[in-house]
């Protein structure tokens, strides 16, 4: 494992799964409102899904539920959806650094459980595009929105996030 990602992979080991799964559904719940892909959940409503990652040895459990992720750790029912692949790989799926289909394809991703609800989810992530003048609407409300979404956009902070995931991915 790279220097860079080690940080990351002691925080992942020793802070316990459960805090995990809080901070990706309060995070991923407040980052996704207003987003358009929320209401192709619909589909998967109630629908389980596991994430592990196996070199850090975390299992993190959600159900989808009102178009969110709600954390299902306390439930001893089998996913619909089993997704598991090591840290570097989940890096690269979230910083846009690679795409899906080619870390599927390529097994660095494994998916387990109904196939047609994986295929599903697959097609969510890779069509996952964060639209930033709807978040900061949904959050600021219109007027300031329109004031502040241009210079956000000038940020050009998904460029900078796809750099930084290269940076800290293909560091040698």
């Amino acid at each position: 494992m790279s220097l860079v990602l080690r940080p990351l992979s002691h925080f992942l080991r020793f802070v316990p799964d459960r805090v995990h799964t809080q901070l990706i559904t309060r995070l991923g719940g407040h980052l996704m409102q207003g987003q358009a892909i929320t209401s192709r959940l619909d589909y998967m409503e109630g629908k389980r899904l596991q994430l592990t990652i196996n070199d850090t040895k975390n299992c993190w459990k959600f159900i989808i539920q009102n178009n969110r992720l709600v954390d299902d750790t306390k439930s001893n029912v089998v996913a619909d959806v089993h997704i598991q692949g090591d840290l570097k790989t989940f890096l690269s799926l979230a910083t846009g650094t690679e795409d899906p289909d080619s870390l599927f394809f390529s097994r660095h991703l494994s998916l387990e459980g109904n196939t047609e609800d994986g295929l599903y989810i697959k097609n969510l992530i890779d069509a996952m595009d964060f639209d930033t003048t709807v978040y900061l609407t949904s959050i600021l409300g219109q007027t300031l929105a329109v004031r502040i979404g241009p210079l956000v956009e000038r940020l050009e902070l998904s460029k900078k996030l796809h750099s930084l995931g290269e940076r800290i991915l293909f560091k040698h």
